[in-house]
């Protein structure tokens, strides 16, 4: 049971310093929450794949 409680805790911390820690906290501790949105953010990201476009006006080459 306290096990539970004490991951609750970390992760309602990490997510306070990371949602408002580049507005209320001091310049050090500030440039790292933005450092970390800006990680957190491109992996995200990164996660979803990526369509490939296709051009209409391209022509197909077909050999059969």
């Amino acid at each position: 049971m306290r096990w539970k409680l004490f991951v609750e805790f970390c992760l309602t911390i990490a997510l306070i310093y990371i949602m408002g820690g580049d507005l209320y906290l001091p310049q050090p501790y500030r440039s790292n929450s933005q450092q970390i949105k800006i990680n957190l953010n491109r992996f995200f990201t990164n996660l979803i794949a990526r369509k490939t476009i296709i051009n209409p006006k391209t022509k197909i080459n077909s050999n059969s």
